[in-house]
């Protein structure tokens, strides 16, 4: 009898074993219960496994993608955030050109990309920027919380988003409560502080409260944004620039050169100047060159070459 349960016993633990595939470290029947079903139309082209709307949160909003490369030896992961003012834009945003040969670039190099969702400052349930800034912290702890069944590396995170997705991944990569995992942050098209007031050592005849009076626009964003009035607390809560130091993982910075006007001929305001604009990199880089902290940008390396040499370090 006891031969009989000897040999049972090994054939259930085979058939688990080969449930799974074993050139991977992990286990799929183990992450299905976890995340649910993967998910077998995939969104890019290549050898990996893929796991749609995953929830990480309590919101509707909160709902994360994996990509899990086909390899032996996961170097470590990517949390990417999208971009679209904190108003618009879409995790699938992610698998259109540009970003898509981005994302191939990282799982081929055995990176595991994690594409979040998150909650706008137009929704009902926001309170400003701070919601899709924790959740973006909530991203971090799903990640942490998850990451031997999917085989990454301890502490081997890097933070990656486009314009308010770069926010998402500057503001949590320089706060010690939560970067201590962080080895990178790459951001573009990105904004230099949430401090909004900040802005006007950056751009000549920038005064936000006068344009806030002129622009109805901006001052309904403004509103939103910091979900009511800007007080001192709220603006240095925001000003991730100000978190900066050296002990702060490396980033890297990529925004396009844009003219100084923000005001077009039409007399109306050009957000994607005022958002995107090369000064705010500068601005950033000036005060990583004051604290000693590492950067980089598209002037030495690509994106994907910047991700990988952080996690091999």
């Amino acid at each position: 009898m006891k031969k009989t349960l000897l040999v049972f016993l090994l054939i259930s633990a085979f058939i688990q074993c080969s449930k799974g595939d074993s050139s991977v470290p992990f286990n799929l029947p183990t992450l299905e219960q976890n995340f649910g079903p993967q998910t077998t139309t995939l969104p890019l082209e290549g050898q990996y496994t893929f796991f749609r709307d995953v929830p990480y949160g309590t919101k509707p909003q909160n709902k994360l993608d994996i990509l899990l490369p086909s390899a032996s030896d996961i170097k470590g992961v990517v949390l990417y955030f999208h971009g679209g003012g904190f108003l618009s834009g879409s995790k699938e945003d992610l698998y259109l050109s540009p970003s898509k040969e981005f994302i191939q670039a990282l799982l081929a190099a055995d990176i595991v990309v994690i594409n979040a969702a998150y909650t706008f400052i137009s929704d009902i349930a926001s309170e400003g920027v701070f919601t899709a800034l924790e959740e973006g912290t909530q991203v971090i702890e799903f990640t942490e919380r998850n990451a031997a069944l999917m085989g990454i590396p301890s502490q081997q995170i890097v933070l990656a988003g486009v314009s308010a997705g770069a926010g998402i991944a500057q503001w949590n990569g320089f706060r010690n409560e939560t970067n201590e995992s962080i080895r990178g942050i790459v951001a573009t098209f990105a904004q230099s502080s949430y401090d909004l007031y900040e802005w006007e050592k950056l751009f000549p005849d920038y005064s936000l409260d006068s344009l806030r009076t002129k622009y109805e626009e901006l001052d309904t964003l403004f509103t939103d944004f910091y979900n009511g009035d800007a007080d001192e607390e709220k603006r240095a809560l925001l000003d991730y620039r100000n978190f900066m130091d050296v002990n702060d993982p490396p980033f890297y910075v990529f925004n396009p050169v844009y003219e100084d006007a923000f005001i077009d001929a039409n007399d109306s305001l050009d957000f994607n100047v005022l958002f995107h604009s090369v000064k705010h990199a500068d601005y950033l880089r000036q005060k990583a060159l004051t604290v000693g902290l590492e950067f980089s940008g598209g002037y030495k390396e690509a994106p994907e070459a910047f991700i990988e040499r952080v996690l091999s370090k």
